[in-house]
């Protein structure tokens, strides 16, 4: 239920943004209930107790709390923002930085100067990625493939770059392009379908079992089997770690692409 409403929170908030100007009135009910979600009971959702559950719940939160602070620039929503990220920033410094990058435009320069301190440690885990893999990006090594995270990686060095380019180059976002385009292990297939000379032909989507694409799908991509061997099944759709394409992956996708374009 928590998600639920975090998510809810997000979307009304950013429709209210979208719509300004365009349709008022309905700008200002989708700020409305924006608020009146901000203001709902969430004790249900904190039955889970799980590190991963916490840890969600606390960046929809943060997330939520930017939106609305951005729209109304009102304290108490900044204040929520401020409560939660730099915490969420020690326990993984990667994982709320988008948010913390997104939010820089509104805050003060003090603001700035201490977030400035984890950009440094964060690009200190980018570049250990090299000793990692030598496509130095962050490759998953669980049941499902590391696409989805390679992408999000780069869209985060993508603004790491736009307020601290004295950190982080452009490299940085062009290395999750490339692992994508084909310079990965197992094969130099593309893993944007229709994308690349030779790129993913046999997916599972929206067209499920017809053995097809449907060009710009992206997939998991590489699974790493135990103790390592890279696999990516071509012939074969129903392997969902290495083959589904889903929406928010390849939303993602084409943010990437704008923004390696913004860098060029």
């Amino acid at each position: 239920m928590f998600f639920s409403i975090i998510i809810r929170r997000r979307r009304w908030r950013r429709r209210a943004g979208t719509l300004k100007g365009f349709d008022d009135t309905l700008a200002e009910q989708s700020l409305y209930y924006a608020r009146q979600l901000w203001r709902e009971d969430d004790s249900i959702s904190r039955s889970d107790t799980s590190r991963f559950g916490a840890q969600f719940r606390r960046n929809l939160k943060l997330t939520a709390a930017l939106q609305l602070y951005i729209s109304t620039k009102e304290e108490e929503y900044g204040k929520a923002f401020k409560d939660v990220i730099w915490g969420t920033l020690d326990r993984s410094v990667g994982f709320g930085l988008t948010a913390a990058l997104q939010a820089c435009s509104y805050m003060d320069e003090a603001y700035k100067q201490r977030l400035k301190e984890y950009v440094v440690k964060y690009k200190g885990t980018c570049d250990a990625l090299v000793r990692q893999n030598p496509y130095g990006v962050p490759m998953a090594m669980g049941g499902w493939g590391g696409n989805g995270g390679i992408v999000n990686w780069a869209i985060t060095n993508y603004y790491v770059h736009q307020v601290f380019p004295d950190v982080m180059g452009a490299e940085y976002v062009y290395r999750g392009m490339d692992y994508l385009f084909g310079c990965h292990p197992y094969s130099n297939v593309s893993f944007v379908s229709a994308v690349g000379t030779h790129s993913k032909r046999i997916t599972y989507g929206n067209n499920r079992a017809d053995f097809s694409f449907i060009a710009g799908g992206v997939v998991p991509g590489i699974l790493i089997l135990k103790p390592d061997f890279p696999e990516n099944k071509e012939d074969w759709p129903f392997f969902w770690g290495e083959n589904e394409v889903t929406v928010g992956i390849c939303a993602n996708y084409i943010f990437l692409g704008a923004a390696a374009e913004a860098v060029r």
